[in-house]
């Protein structure tokens, strides 16, 4: 009876995974000023939900890092105002250069960022989830890239640089990403 209930549990998650995620981009997409940077940081955002980070985190915040100048920025910046991540208040950093990136839970990775991937990755460090959006940058390490799919924005998702970071994803989030290996 239990392992019944587990499994309509399940199923009821991945159904409202599905409805929110329609839900959030129709929404912006009604706005009529909607772009890009604006479906990006909607994006990350719902990635909060779907991604398992290591539970002995201590931290009293949920932290955004953004290497880079990048449009997204503000959008996250506003979504941090009233949304939470993981029941944590969501802080969002800036950084200039790998050598600035501090601890946090995710790494967004500007367009714009002349310093070499491996460089970013390796001041990342463990249990960062790095999104990036650049192209084959998810098959060069980053655990999430932003492409352009048929004039829709879609996400890329490197199994590999995800578990290796020490996180798991939810098969929610990977039935929707275009998997790299």
């Amino acid at each position: 009876m239990q392992i019944a209930g587990l499994r309509i549990e399940l199923l009821m998650k991945r159904i409202v995974f599905l409805i929110g995620f329609c839900f959030c981009t129709l929404a912006l997409m009604a706005q009529g000023s909607v772009h890009e940077p604006n479906l990006k940081a909607a994006f990350i955002y719902n990635f909060t939900k779907y991604i398992e980070w290591d539970t002995s985190d201590v931290h009293n915040d949920f932290v955004i890092g953004i290497l880079g100048s990048s449009p997204v920025s503000g959008y996250l910046t506003e979504i941090a105002k009233t949304k939470s991540a993981k029941n944590k208040r969501i802080i969002i950093h800036h950084y200039n250069k790998p050598d600035e990136i501090g601890p946090c839970h995710i790494l967004f990775i500007s367009a714009n960022t002349t310093f070499s991937l491996s460089s970013i990755l390796e001041h990342a460090g463990k249990g960062v989830l790095t999104i990036s959006e650049q192209p084959g940058y998810a098959s060069q390490g980053t655990a999430l890239n932003f492409v352009i799919v048929n004039d829709k924005l879609k996400f890329e998702a490197n199994l590999k640089a995800i578990y290796s970071a020490g996180l798991n994803a939810s098969s929610q989030l990977l039935k929707l990403a275009i998997i790299i290996n």
